[in-house]
């Protein structure tokens, strides 16, 4: 007999008694695994299972370099290849049914990236530019963007497009060959952060240094100087402006010894810039253009990553609902809270093992077993165990004969703190999906805000009156009462 969930049976088979073997025979759950008799001896077997696998693993995660270097259509070629791969793992894991039914929206949606894919290829070579200027509010990014239209685009028919993109907002991966970042003193740590995730999700970038005429003469170099040395290791450039010189007021001596007074607006002070920007487009128009394509085709691997993982959750919410009812069956059996940990930490490594699967990640027993400790720590500590056991055992008073059946609340209580565990783990694996390898990290420790979130977000409206109605339907009540 072969065992697919040594945790699982290993775990449930120290803790559970015949009860729970009775209870799951009365399920979906007991169905699918099979009779009781079956049951009790995988159970036995599976005991015996518990120490089996010691190894152990880490992943190391190298910080990827900030500042962008060269691109070369090679770079491009194998993130493309990359989604190719994504695509064929896509393809392979659709059901025969859907394999077979191209008029699936699936097969639409693979077809519209593939032509997306082929679009940026056909436009490698292309000679257009399109700029755009970000930065808060009140820097003077409009004004700019005026400036650059009517004064200086016109030298450089290269440059098609210059953008104003408004508040914290990030251009799109295709309207943005370069990035004009624009402040109005020294960055702040926002605007530092926010010039960190434009360079990281690809964009080549310019500091521009505006409203130099607002500031003291003997502030104004020093300014400067502060944001080149901010910025110096991340290959940007930095230039001051006054996109909109204030009114200066002069006085005017007339020959009949009348003194006139107006007031005159000079004229933008942009040519350290626009000479900037002579530059890039002269020299590195190629340079912006496999940037883009390479910020563009990574837009795209992520996007066909997120169709994979809407198919894997398909797959993966039937595990998380199997375990959730086993682990109800097993909190209400229990006699001792100790085996219903037990149980409770078997049930969680295994739903480990098996989404891990799923999502690619394969992870030792030894590994899913400390994983599923880690988090019954963090259900502990947040005190979503104890908040689970009150909120449940408020609606249940309902249930009259339902409440004095003992267990009930904990079987409730486990199976929602299984299926919270188990959509954090889905939405963590889908994360973890879209970065690079080098950069995944399954730090198992760190998913608290994201259970506590889950739990509030299913706390609020009928979100547990639901689930208790459902999990009713899985605890054999009648027998108990």
């Amino acid at each position: 007999m072969q065992l697919k969930r040594p945790i699982l049976v290993g775990g449930l088979g120290l803790s559970a008694s015949l009860w729970l073997l009775n209870i799951v025979g009365h399920s979906p759950v007991g169905h699918a695994l099979g009779d009781s008799t079956s049951l009790l001896s995988v159970v036995a077997v599976g005991a015996g299972l518990w120490l089996f696998n010691k190894s152990r693993g880490s992943s190391v995660v190298v910080e990827p370099p900030l500042a962008i270097g060269p691109v070369d259509r090679s770079a491009i070629e194998g993130v493309i290849a990359k989604t190719e791969s994504i695509f064929e793992t896509l393809i392979s894991e659709l059901s025969e049914e859907v394999k077979a039914d191209k008029t699936q929206s699936i097969w639409s949606q693979i077809e519209e990236k593939r032509k997306a894919i082929n679009h940026l290829l056909a436009n490698l070579e292309r000679e257009s530019l399109a700029f755009a200027v970000v930065g808060n509010k009140s820097v003077g990014k409009t004004t700019l963007v005026s400036e650059l239209k009517d004064s200086w685009q016109a030298s450089q028919p290269t440059v098609k497009k210059v953008l104003e993109v408004s508040g914290e907002e990030m251009p799109t991966a295709a309207d943005a060959d370069l990035v004009l970042f624009m402040t109005a003193g020294d960055l702040t740590q926002s605007e530092l952060q926010r010039i960190h995730a434009l360079i990281r999700a690809g964009y080549r970038l310019q500091v521009v240094l505006n409203k130099q005429d607002q500031m003291l003469p003997a502030d104004r170099q020093s300014v400067l100087q502060q944001i080149q040395t901010r910025v110096e290791d991340l290959g940007i450039g930095v230039s001051a402006i006054v996109a909109n010189p204030a009114p200066i007021k002069v006085r005017r001596h007339k020959e009949n010894g009348d003194v006139e007074e107006f007031t005159e607006q000079p004229a933008p002070q942009l040519a350290k810039l626009t000479a900037k920007l002579d530059d890039l487009v002269e020299h590195e128009t190629q340079q912006l253009v496999l940037a883009t394509a390479l910020r563009q085709a990574k837009a795209l691997q992520v996007e066909v990553q997120q169709l994979l993982n809407t198919q894997r959750k398909q797959r993966a919410l039937p595990i998380v609902e199997q375990m959730q009812w086993i682990a109800a069956g097993s909190a209400f059996a229990s006699p001792l809270p100790s085996l219903d940990l037990l149980a409770s930490t078997a049930i969680n490594s295994q739903l480990i093992l098996d989404l891990g699967k799923v999502y690619g990640q394969t992870f030792s027993l030894e590994q899913a077993k400390k994983a599923a400790s880690t988090l019954a720590e963090l259900l502990v500590k947040l005190g979503l165990v104890e908040l689970s056991t009150q909120a449940f055992g408020s609606l249940l008073k309902a249930h009259v004969a339902t409440y004095i059946a003992g267990g009930a609340i904990q079987g409730v209580s486990a199976a929602y703190l299984t299926r919270t565990v188990g959509l954090s783990l889905i939405e963590f694996f889908e994360e973890q999906s879209l970065l690079p390898e080098k950069e995944r990290k399954f730090a198992f420790a760190e998913m608290g805000e994201r259970l506590q979130t889950l739990f509030k977000a299913t706390k609020q409206g009928m979100g547990l009156q639901a689930f208790l109605q459902q999990a009713l339907s899985h605890l054999p009540i009648k027998a108990a009462a």
